[in-house]
């Protein structure tokens, strides 16, 4: 019944989109369609979850309502307009057999990593369970939109724009679970390669050397990694170069008001999704009124145009910023902005406190900084990306109307990275400019049409970074690498396909498991082949039984690799809900057991993976529960009341305003509030701040709490079984006995 729902809510939405953009927009096929199709269905998303979620009314029912509404919004707006003229007839550009197998390679590292991440548990290194993937299933299960504290992680995600999140909240209403969110990002992926791909092609790239340069971008080793998890990076991307899109569209005279107003609502959705927005979204959004100016050279249109493309980005992103302006009277919250010395938003922290970070890089260190880009492009690929960006495609030809704003792209690749490098502490995670990348497309495009040969050389090139460790042809090891220049940033990066060793497995198979163990990798590359020689005779009209029969045999290995993945784990469905950590596993395990069939209301502390307590099926309900204070209060709240006595900020990003004053009478009475019936207490890492720890262990207070007050907490697991990590309690009602579960 739920693929039912799902399949007929997001049909609507999409049908919505569909419309809205042909018939409404007037966007042209290709790109300019499908993007605005695309976006206008993820907007609409957006804007439902929000609006629902406010009310309250964030359930099956209301989402259908609200997809339905869409499909008929989009299918009015063209309501007694004439019909579209078919364009006439052209000649296709025929694609080169890099080209295709450059997609080819792309579709295999996706199979490879979506299906995994699809089929088996969340993995532990993402933000996903920290607060996506927990923000989400919590408004999800709750059935509206709230703010949830996760004090024990990066705690100022409560503040955090999210439209990601509600993407995730979509999905997960939708299907009636999490599996779909797992990978709810890769969408956005075929999205942001789609924007990168229009915008070469709108300025004079060859099809073939805009889709081998596209694969390139795809398969950036941050990029195709973190789409694959739970995070919203890739999302961001997909908002960036989708506005950059409809700007660039807008800038060469090929579209009017239209591509404005859909830039704006995909810069919205950018700014909506990451706080780095901030930094990264308004200079794309100045480039777009640069447009407007240029085109109109008028200052009335100039005006009208630049509000166009502002009220885009409000309808999409002032959500968040508007909450946290009413919370706190600060949109960037909790942010403290200085300026001159002057603090003009007050905040928790501001740039000094994040320097104490485990994440913070000085940015003088300029060796880290080449490690990073290495390690994001691949040594292999780099000159590729440095010759195309410096302008060597423009070398020794004649120039062409649209090749200033093919060095626009270029310097906006250049200015991204210099944004993330000078202004964002959090130096080491470069997936902050990931979308500068998606924008060097358009020049490394422009460099492969100067021949053939150079198509052959970046495909090959792209096989390597799939196939084999980056550090290839040197040694395994960072010591290794000749071009390695600091420890701090890794460039031994192992293959994003092992299929050698997947092969040499297969080879030294001496059974059905074996043969299993070993499958995945090969076994998807025939479907990615299939596919894409599928997808290569449908462009090229060929229609018939053995183009059918080639795309059914891909799906049918497809499920064959899915089935031969969870099949080892049929026995036991909850080895599929937790991952191989081996700080947690055994408690998850333990809690999950003895959650009950319809599960148990449970309280945390110490960990900042809350997701995992959701147990298998996400059947339980977990939150934190504040130790003093009224059980409503969120950390603004506790900061508030630290302002008020004269406090004002925190010394480093993880503040403990909310825990400074423990009561354990005041914590008892919130679990009894909240109806708690289980506690889970873990040890906590004194990098998220050390005033969590409460004892030599390194466990937080209530763990002292629980085990000194067997009144009212019953030890179910940890102590007894001699777990260093984690303990679980089941919490008495009033007047009951002691006695073991």
């Amino acid at each position: 019944m739920m693929v039912l729902t799902f399949l007929l809510g997001n049909t609507l939405v999409l049908l919505g989109g569909w419309w809205g953009a042909t018939l409404g927009l007037r966007q042209p096929p290709g790109p300019p369609r499908l993007l605005a199709s695309a976006l206008l269905a993820w907007v609409w998303t957006t804007v439902g979850v929000q609006f629902l979620g406010t009310l309250g009314v964030l359930h099956v029912g209301g989402l259908l309502a609200w997809a339905a509404s869409g499909a008929l919004l989009g299918r009015a707006s063209g309501l007694g307009r004439p019909a579209i003229e078919a364009p006439p007839p052209a000649d296709a550009e025929a694609i080169g057999r890099e080209g295709w197998f450059a997609v080819g390679l792309a579709l295999w590292a996706a199979l490879v990593l979506g299906t995994s991440s699809l089929l088996m548990p969340v993995k532990v290194v993402s933000d996903g369970p920290i607060y996506h993937l927990y923000f989400a299933a919590r408004w999800w299960k709750e059935g509206r939109l709230f703010l949830v504290a996760s004090p024990f992680g990066e705690s100022a995600a409560t503040y955090f724009p999210a439209n990601g999140d509600l993407w995730f909240a979509w999905l997960m209403t939708t299907w009636g679970g999490d599996r779909l969110a797992r990978v709810g990002q890769a969408p956005f992926l075929l999205m942001a390669c789609v924007a990168a791909f229009g915008c070469a092609r709108e300025l004079g790239a060859g099809r073939t050397a805009a889709l081998v340069a596209t694969s390139l971008f795809a398969t950036a080793g941050p990029l195709l990694l973190f789409t694959f998890e739970a995070n919203v990076d890739t999302i961001f991307v997909a908002g960036y170069l989708t506005a950059a899109f409809y700007f660039l569209r807008y800038g060469l005279g090929r579209d009017d008001w239209p591509a404005l107003l859909l830039g704006g609502l995909a810069a919205g959705e950018a700014l909506g999704t990451k706080s780095v927005g901030n930094l990264f979204v308004p200079p794309l959004v100045l480039v777009g009124c640069w447009a407007v100016a240029r085109r109109t050279r008028r200052i009335p249109p100039t005006l009208k145009g630049s509000a166009v493309i502002v009220a885009g980005v409000a309808a999409t992103s002032m959500f968040w910023y508007a909450r946290n302006a009413i919370l706190t009277g600060n949109p960037l919250y909790p942010l403290t902005v200085k300026v001159a010395s002057r603090t003009w938003l007050s905040g928790w922290y501001g740039s000094e406190a994040m320097r104490e970070s485990i994440y913070f890089i000085p940015v003088s260190n300029w060796r880290a900084l080449v490690d990073t880009l290495v390690g994001v492009l691949d040594a292999r690929s780099v000159p590729l990306w440095l010759a195309a960006v410096l302008g060597v495609w423009a070398l020794g030809r004649r120039r062409d109307r649209g090749d200033g704003w093919v060095w626009t792209f270029a310097l906006g690749a250049l200015l991204n990275v210099s944004l993330y490098w000078l202004f964002i502490p959090y130096r080491t995670q470069q997936r902050f400019m990931l979308q500068g990348l998606g924008l060097a497309v358009v020049p490394l495009a422009r460099l492969l049409d100067r021949g053939r040969w150079l198509r052959v050389a970046a495909t090959l090139i792209l096989a390597l970074h799939l196939t084999t460790p980056q550090s290839w042809p040197f040694g395994p090891r960072d010591a290794d690498i000749p071009w390695d220049l600091t420890p701090q940033i890794p460039n031994a990066v192992g293959a994003i396909l092992p299929l050698a060793s997947d092969l040499a497995r297969l080879a030294a198979a001496r059974s059905s498991q074996d043969v299993l163990a070993a499958f995945d990798v090969p076994a998807l590359a025939l479907v990615a082949g299939l596919l894409v020689w599928t997808i290569s005779r449908l462009w090229r009209g060929l229609r018939g039984r053995a183009t059918w029969g080639a795309g059914l045999t891909a799906i049918a290995l497809l499920a064959a690799v899915g089935w031969s993945q969870v099949a080892p784990f049929a026995r036991d469905p909850r080895l599929l809900a937790f991952p191989a950590f081996p700080d947690f596993y055994r408690g998850w395990m333990e809690l999950d057991a003895r959650s009950g069939p319809s599960g148990s209301r449970v309280a945390y502390a110490g960990t900042n993976i809350p997701y995992y307590l959701l147990g298998a099926g996400l059947r339980n309900d977990v939150r934190y529960v504040n130790v003093e204070g009224p059980r409503g209060w969120l950390m603004h709240d506790f900061h508030r009341r630290a302002v008020a006595e004269g406090r004002g900020e925190w010394p480093n990003s993880r503040p403990g305003w909310d825990r400074e004053r423990p009561d354990y009478d005041a914590w008892l009475a919130n679990l009894r509030a909240e109806g708690v019936q289980l506690l889970v207490t873990t040890r906590v890492n004194p990098g998220e701040g050390a005033h969590n720890v409460a004892d030599p262990e390194g466990f937080p207070i209530e763990r002292g709490w629980a085990d000194t007050h067997p009144e009212s907490f019953e030890p179910l697991y940890g102590a007894r079984e001699g777990d260093p990590w984690f303990r679980l309690y089941r919490i008495r009602t009033g007047g009951e006995s002691k006695r073991e579960m």
